[in-house]
């Protein structure tokens, strides 16, 4: 019987943890708000996630189906579309590519009242 009930608490704390970092998880993602040049350019943003509690950075997972050479840029907006950041990337991907895009924001952004990031392409 010991033995059993050991399974089931170790189960239990084995399903909290991964509940747990799934929700960390969840938590660090951003709503994404992709320009419709970005199609054009073959370029498709599917994920975005804030680096943690604190953090200006956020990464984007850009999918590009054609090469492409130049900025991409991410916008952060409030809670009311206000635009209170912005930062460019350099970026080059080769025909049918894909990576996480790292952008950094100024110190004075407040990361906290960020709700949307919308990325676009220059």
């Amino acid at each position: 019987m010991s033995q059993k009930a050991g399974s089931a608490i170790s189960g239990t704390a084995a399903d909290f943890v991964a509940g747990l970092g799934e929700g960390v998880d969840k938590r660090m993602n951003v709503t994404l708000q992709a320009d419709p040049g970005l199609a054009a350019r073959g370029l498709t943003v599917t994920l975005g996630k804030s680096r943690g509690v604190g953090s200006k950075d956020a990464a984007v997972y850009v999918v590009a189906d054609k090469a492409f050479k130049g900025k991409l840029v991410a916008r952060a907006l409030d809670g009311e579309g206000t635009e209170i950041g912005r930062a460019v990337a350099e970026e080059e991907f080769a025909a049918d590519d894909a990576r996480y895009v790292s952008f950094k924001f100024n110190e004075e952004m407040d990361s906290q009242l960020v709700r949307t990031y919308a990325v676009s392409a220059r």
